[in-house]
């Protein structure tokens, strides 16, 4: 799994810094969907209102987000559902304050793994995840085969923390084929050695492969070419704030923000990797019978 550093690397530049370029009302740092929507923060809801459905989410509901970044996702539930209670995970401990100090009606967060996240006395009746699978097992893990070992575990997990009706709404890069060319491969290790290091991409079948007996898929789409289109927003909102960005944080954070952005639209533009959605929900035993 990615390290507390790992991901402090990355998400603990400066909470303003993302504001700048992610959507105005959630900062969603997360593809999000672009089917009737003509502005990113439309974009980032239709996201929000498919998980919340894939996990069934309900008024009075107790909902955990595994990897909740910002909390946009945890304030859109507590808005939408009423009386329900939305608590998120995150390694980010700058993520974590912000959601903290929004102050918002039964909104929380902890600066935890998942892995660390105590059986509570009143299980979760629904879970979200958005994009954070992909910091699970390690680019050693993955080239070693071990990395279904680590789905397996989270998704034991997930059993042991939610009620027996609870489904899981999650949302997670993969990749779906090897590399086919130069700009590929060398856009792929940028971002895998300079901008999520420790973590590594699952494929769908690592997934599926995870939640036998445990869980079964209830719908599933795959949106990877929405990512090129949220890509392309944060780039041009990263391109407006250019003078600002640079007088604050330094030319090559600038420079290093345009070449991951170019690097991840080029490899979700080439379909090598893709965002799979997926609702869960909990695996009855099958009963063989003979006749």
């Amino acid at each position: 799994m990615a390290t507390q550093e790992d991901i402090e690397s990355h998400y603990d530049v400066d909470n303003d810094f993302f504001a700048l370029f992610l959507d105005d009302k959630y900062r969603a740092y997360t593809c999000a969907v672009w089917e009737n929507a003509d502005n990113l923060v439309q974009a980032q809801v239709n996201k929000f209102n498919r998980l919340c459905d894939y996990a069934n989410i309900k008024s009075g509901d107790s909902v955990i987000d595994v990897g909740c970044g910002w909390g946009g996702l945890l304030v859109y539930i507590a808005e939408q559902y009423q009386n329900t209670k939305a608590y998120g995970v995150t390694l980010s401990s700058n993520q974590a304050s912000y959601i903290n100090t929004l102050n918002k009606k039964n909104v929380s967060a902890d600066n935890l793994s998942w892995e660390d996240v105590p059986v509570p006395e009143k299980k979760f009746d629904a879970m979200v995840c958005v994009c954070a699978i992909e910091h699970f097992a390690t680019f050693e893990q993955s080239e070693a085969g071990l990395q279904r070992e680590v789905y397996n575990k989270f998704f034991d997990w997930c059993l042991d923390v939610t009620t027996p009706t609870a489904q899981l709404g999650i949302q997670s890069i993969v990749i779906t084929r090897h590399a086919e060319n130069l700009k590929e491969l060398r856009g792929a290790k940028y971002l895998r050695d300079k901008v999520f290091p420790g973590s590594a991409l699952a494929s769908i079948s690592d997934i599926q492969a995870a939640i036998v007996d445990r869980y079964e898929v209830s719908k599933a789409t795959t949106v990877g070419i929405d990512y090129v289109r949220t890509l392309q927003e944060w780039d041009n909102r990263l391109e407006f704030h250019k003078d600002k960005i640079i007088a604050r944080y330094g030319e090559d954070l600038f420079t290093h923000y345009k070449i991951y952005f170019s690097s991840a639209i080029d490899c979700f533009a080439s379909g090598y990797w893709d965002v799979f959605q997926v609702s869960l929900k909990r695996a009855k035993p099958i009963r063989a019978f003979m006749p």
